[in-house]
């Protein structure tokens, strides 16, 4: 029994130490925190949005709840939030409109994005700008949760008492 509970412990542990040392823990959104965002976006039918760090999966099951047209896939390294999102999945019953993958989100190509979310340690933010500096289409929309990203201006600022403030940039002003 003990030697299960380390096959399965070991893994699960090391993942969340990777992500933690990568970009940031495991932190669920707090539901309030996720309709605010949801609510602020103007989703669109056909547009391909993007959760680095996806934890669960709960932040593109909202945004597909609020607008069934849209594309939304996550990208997690840490393996119990990303079971979590894949059982999710499986009985969300969304046609393969939101998916989770497992994930290093550094090695993805986010050139198609319409909308990313980003809800990270601020400390890996240097390597997410020269990555959306390169990738990003001018009006991709950017939401980045917590902490505003370094040296650029937001085109809005969500402050809301109680919740973490929320920054929106356009990937225009992401270019090097």
């Amino acid at each position: 029994m003990r030697v299960i509970f380390f096959l399965i412990a070991i893994p699960l542990l090391i993942s969340f130490a990777i992500a933690g040392v990568s970009a940031a823990p495991w932190v669920p959104t707090k539901p309030t925190q996720k309709r605010r965002l949801i609510d602020q976006l103007q989703l669109q039918p056909g547009m391909k949005i993007y959760d680095l760090g996806s934890g669960t999966g709960t932040l593109l099951f909202a945004a597909h709840k609020k607008e069934p047209g849209v594309q939304a896939v996550g990208f997690e390294i840490s393996l119990f939030p990303y079971i979590i999102a894949k059982l999710h999945e499986l009985f969300a019953r969304t046609k393969g409109a939101v998916t989770t993958k497992f994930r290093n989100l550094f090695k993805q190509d986010l050139s198609d994005a319409d909308l990313i979310f980003v809800f990270l340690l601020n400390k890996c933010y240097p390597r997410l700008q020269a990555k959306f500096a390169k990738e990003l289409k001018p009006e991709c929309i950017v939401v980045v949760e917590a902490w505003p990203l370094h040296g650029i201006q937001a085109y809005k600022v969500i402050r809301e008492k109680g919740l973490l403030p929320v920054y929106l940039y356009k990937g225009k002003n992401l270019a090097a």
